[in-house]
């Protein structure tokens, strides 16, 4: 397989105290609305220091997706555990394309973090990133 374009990952924010096998009703329910402003306003209020990202997604841009042109980005809600884990990924947005989608989820999964803090002790914690696939344009 071919890499066709590239991926990065721009935190958004995070939210602690959730366990990863429940997406908090209010979080879902904002997901749901497309209102990512309260979403993001909902997770902002449990945590003193979100987690932070200490590697890079390993990405892998899908062929089927480069030769049709597709490209945009996959807003992904992530469970990171109190070691930095990701142990959950929800695709919150997307450009549609199942193929990214996918892609996304396998890249969120790879990430390493530095946990969120509350009082500072570790904590887990749900975090928002973009995912983002772009087609860069040919060398002239």
């Amino acid at each position: 397989m071919r890499l066709i374009g590239g991926a990065f990952v721009i935190a958004l924010c995070a939210a602690a105290g959730a366990r990863a096998a429940d997406l908090p009703r209010a979080y879902a329910e904002a997901i749901a609305a497309r209102d990512f402003g309260r979403l993001l306003a909902e997770l902002n209020r449990q945590f003193d220091v979100p987690p932070i990202p200490v590697s890079e997604p390993e990405t892998v841009y899908p062929e089927v997706a480069g030769r049709a042109g597709a490209q945009g980005t996959v807003k992904v809600v992530l469970y990171v555990d109190e070691r930095g884990d990701v142990g959950e990924v929800v695709i919150a947005d997307s450009p549609g394309w199942f193929a990214l989608e996918e892609a996304a989820r396998r890249a969120a999964y790879t990430i390493r973090y530095r946990p969120a803090t509350r009082k500072g002790e570790p904590v887990a914690a749900w975090y928002v990133a973009d995912i983002i696939f772009y087609i860069a344009p040919p060398d002239r």
